[in-house]
């Protein structure tokens, strides 16, 4: 049951807002199930890792019915502009290409991006050292931006999954690659795949490039005013409950 707070919030919140209410029956939220620990699927199918926690709270402190499926990450956001997904949650940076297609919820976390490569390759992670080096980057992505503007001299290979990248690795056919730095650790260095493989060069985030945006938001169509209502005073009361931070910690120990 709701506690009594998670409701006076919600309707201080919407009522602030506007008076207008979500009337959809369920709502169909999409997520690239290839990215973990923030999206993937268990060995009995099912949808787990940070994000549908998340994503499962803040349904739950708005009382939105929502149905969290799996989805290509290539159609997830030509789905949502089409209305095939009401809502997207798969580490998506909020930049200025994305908002002229989409709006974003209030931002809920700020990653940082990293390059990774073998233990004891000593290499160079600029331009100009990786120039002629294969880079592995999931296509559509901010790394996948920031790579193009900035290694022209590079191979860039690009995977539509955001776990192929470290086969590529594993394999010999790729130098580096860049991702998350959060899931780089605890979806690849701390498993068995990735013992022989280290972060290289510098942290990165959005203060860095823009490509790297704003931060990370679930994503929703333009024209979906009363939804983006509703989903941001649920997560507010995510986070002012500790429920965020409590989430943060038991995944990434923050």
């Amino acid at each position: 049951m709701k506690s009594p707070f998670s409701k006076l919030l919600l309707a201080a919140v919407l009522v602030a807002g506007s008076s207008v209410t979500f009337a959809k029956d369920q709502v169909t939220i999409a997520t690239d199930a290839t990215f973990p620990p923030f999206e993937s699927v268990d060995a009995s199918g099912k949808l787990v890792g940070y994000d549908i926690e998340l994503m499962e709270a803040v349904c739950k402190a708005a009382e939105l019915d929502c149905n969290i499926i799996g989805a290509a990450w290539e159609g997830m956001i030509p789905g949502l502009i089409s209305r095939k997904y009401d809502a997207l949650i798969s580490q998506l940076t909020v930049t200025d290409a994305r908002r002229k297609v989409m709006a974003f919820s209030d931002v809920y976390d700020m990653p940082t991006f990293r390059f990774v490569a073998r233990k004891g390759s000593d290499i160079d992670v600029t331009p100009a050292g990786l120039k002629g080096k294969t880079i592995a980057v999931q296509t559509g992505t901010p790394m996948d931006a920031y790579i193009t503007k900035n290694y022209p001299d590079s191979n860039i290979k690009r995977y539509s999954g955001g776990s192929e990248p470290y086969l590529e690795l594993n394999a010999g056919r790729a130098d580096v690659h860049m991702s998350y730095e959060a899931q780089i650790i605890h979806s690849f260095l701390g498993k068995a795949e990735g013992q022989n493989f280290e972060l290289v060069g510098p942290r990165l985030n959005g203060k860095d490039a823009p490509e790297f945006g704003e931060g990370v938001a679930i994503a929703l169509n333009k024209s979906n005013k009363e939804l983006l209502e509703r989903i941001n005073a649920g997560l507010k009361i995510v986070r002012d409950s500790g429920e965020l931070a409590a989430l943060n910690a038991r995944y990434f120990g923050q």
